[in-house]
């Protein structure tokens, strides 16, 4: 029943995920008011955040988190517990996929390989702390640049389950959040006026781009930012119409954008906007096969999932699913990420609206976390 209590308790947390704060400083000032928050007395805090200024490279692959406790400590009990908060799965993503692996690592095999790990998270049972008094340091840029490095430390194991029962969902969301924010950091030092310029002209908006993308307008309606292919699988003909194809086995990813104009507060209702995302989408976002374009999957198991959310003070909607190339034929799918809202000076309703086309064995860590940076950097330009 505990293990349930936690796990509604995380979905909850993470749907309400702030994109508010992008910036070093305005997420310390919410750091401090957690802490603070956290804190039973003067003297003693639960919860507390240090910003170690680390300038160092960090090592290991997105989506990693690496426990670090004494194999007597690491016990079943732990394990499921941080199983259960940490490696659920990112619905309605199909084959499924976990918003982190978790490995452990005890202190002497740690700090023998790399200490400057993406995500760490630290067990400690220690005697002399005070019976009663467990604590949490969440430990920023402490040995590498965007790490989170976490020590959790209690008086006795059974502290240390209690203490982690309560506190892993605040914690996730700092983890999950932390992810994406490494990807918008990245691209925030890689300027794109030009595009940029055409994005406020034509849509009203500005978004932070990692480098080496290309970009393209149809018309009024629609552009779109495709993102470097980053790999290839193998070679392979689809179907039996002699169309032989390497592409379809890159790595592919982007960024759609395209507006249509707000009439009535009907077309905000969930299901409307993804009616108008297909029509849109039939139209603009057609495959290389002729007749075959983009199109949401309907199957109950992979239905579009969406929460009313909030990106830099503008409300909308968020979705997460799948899509597929549908037509005469349908040679690939994958992931999508999107936001929809209201244009609140154009009147217009835009949707930026990210997707993923890649092999089904490969993680898709990296890439979603880049398009969510993308999506989450999204700002409205000022008219004159």
């Amino acid at each position: 029943m505990k293990t349930l209590t936690i796990l509604v308790s995380v979905i909850s947390m993470a749907l309400l995920i702030a994109c508010e704060n992008m910036d070093e400083e305005k997420d310390q000032k919410n750091n401090d008011k957690v802490a603070q928050s956290n804190a039973t007395s003067s003297s003693y805090k639960r919860i507390r955040v240090i910003d170690g200024k680390s300038t160092s490279q960090y090592t290991g692959k997105p989506g990693r988190l690496f426990v670090v406790a004494e194999n007597t400590i690491y016990t079943d009990e732990l394990k499921q517990l941080i199983d259960t908060v940490f490696t659920r799965q990112m619905r309605p993503y199909y084959p499924p996929h976990q918003y982190f692996e978790v490995y452990h690592r005890t202190p002497e095999k740690f700090e023998k390989g790399s200490v400057r790990l993406r995500n760490v998270i630290e067990l400690v049972v220690d005697s002399t702390i005070p019976k009663g008094k467990p604590r949490m340091e969440i430990r920023k840029n402490y040995l590498s640049e965007t790490q989170l490095y976490t020590e959790i430390a209690a008086h006795d194991i059974n502290e240390l389950y209690d203490f982690m029962e309560e506190e892993l969902g605040q914690l996730f969301q700092r983890y999950e959040s932390q992810e994406w924010k490494r990807e918008y950091y990245r691209h925030k030092r890689k300027s794109s006026p030009t595009v940029n310029e055409k994005l406020a002209t034509k849509f009203g908006i500005n978004l932070e781009l990692p480098s080496k993308y290309r970009y393209e307008s149809i018309d009024d309606e629609y552009a779109i930012i495709m993102l470097p292919e980053r790999s290839r699988q193998m070679e392979m003909s689809i179907g039996g119409a002699g169309y032989n194809s390497t592409k379809a086995n890159f790595i592919q990813s982007g960024i759609m954008i395209y507006q249509y104009p707000f009439e009535d507060s009907s077309q905000m209702k969930p299901e409307m906007l993804m009616k108008k995302r297909d029509s849109i989408l039939k139209y603009h976002a057609k495959h290389e096969v002729p007749g075959v374009y983009m199109g949401t999957q309907d199957h109950p198991a992979v239905l579009p999932e969406y929460e009313r959310f909030k990106v830099n003070g503008i409300q909308g909607y968020q979705f997460r699913g799948m899509f597929k190339f549908t037509g005469r034929m349908e040679p690939s799918g994958g992931k999508f990420w999107s936001f929809h809202f209201l244009h609140p000076k154009r009147r217009n309703i835009v949707a930026v609206s990210g997707y993923l086309d890649a092999p089904p064995t490969m993680s898709p860590s990296f890439d979603l976390n880049r398009l969510r940076a993308i999506i989450y950097s999204l700002e409205v330009t000022k008219e004159k």
